[in-house]
Order: C-alpha cells, then structure tokens, then sequence
C-alpha cells in the first residue's frame, strides 16, 4: 500500500470548487499519520502529513496552512518545540493536539501554546477517538469556510 505522508491529497476537481483547506499531520507514527490523513481528506482537506520534527519545522517555515494536528513525542523532539516554530511563524491556524502523553502533559503543552498566542484546540488522546477528530475537524473547516465567505466581496446587483 502507497503511503500518502508528505505529499498533498488529490485536488478538488471543477473550477467552482473553492479551494479547500490546507491540513498539516504532524505525528511520528506511520499508522495514526495514515488515519489522520484519510480523516482530513474524508472532511475536505488537502493534507499534508509528515513525521518528524525537521520536517514540520521546514513545513512551518515554506507554507501557511488552515489547520494542523500535533503529536506531543516525534522522536527526539517534543510538540513544544513545534509550537515555538508555531510562534514564530506568527501561525493563526487552529492546532489540535493528538497525543498518548500523559493528560498532565497535555494540559501543560495546551498552557505554553496559549501563551504563546496560538490557537489550540482541546487535545485528542491516543488511541485517537475517531469520531472526536472527525468531529474537530469539521468544525474547524467550517470556521474556515465562514471567514473565507466573509471576505468575498459582496455580489450586488449592478
């Protein structure tokens, strides 16, 4: 089976379709990275996944992105350490923590992003409730599609 991690979903088809929203996967493991992915693209995201550290960091820097999941343990690296790049990026995108830690360290790590200005969701924990993250995910997409409606410039008859 063809692994979909660091590359986009497939593009929405048709020239009506609003660009969808961009999703960043952060997560070390190859399995819950999979599941998380099929989950933002089953909700209308292009999804962009990826498992480490380095790579997120380098992600954060190139591109923009509407939402993004993080893992609290990638490897050698804690999801802190992320949310700093996160920080610095001056990132407005809603962050939802997916994690096996411990809920002390959830709450700790949900504490340091909201210092930092970011905007985090309430942590997922592992083993991943799928219906939860589901759930989020369209949430968040809906707040997306709002604010993007809300730019558009107003169709008045001329």
């Amino acid at each position: 089976m063809t692994s979909r991690t660091d590359q986009a979903s497939p593009p929405t088809e048709g020239p009506s379709e609003v660009e969808r929203p961009r999703l960043l996967v952060i997560d070390d493991d190859t399995v819950h990275r999979m599941v998380i992915c099929k989950i933002g693209t089953n909700t209308g995201y292009d999804v962009f996944g990826v498992a480490s550290y380095e790579d997120a960091a380098r992600r954060i820097r190139e591109q923009q992105y509407d939402c993004i999941t993080l893992d609290l343990s990638l490897g050698k690296h804690a999801g802190v350490e992320v949310l700093r790049d996160l920080r610095e990026s001056r990132c407005e995108a809603p962050i939802i923590i997916i994690s096996g830690s411990s809920e002390a360290v959830s709450t700790e790590t949900v504490r340091i992003g909201k210092s930092f200005d970011l905007n985090i969701r309430n942590p997922i924990p592992k083993p991943v409730n799928l219906a939860a993250l589901r759930q989020s995910l369209i949430d968040v997409r809906a707040q997306i599609d709002l604010r993007r409606r809300s730019r558009l410039p107003s169709q008045q008859p001329a």
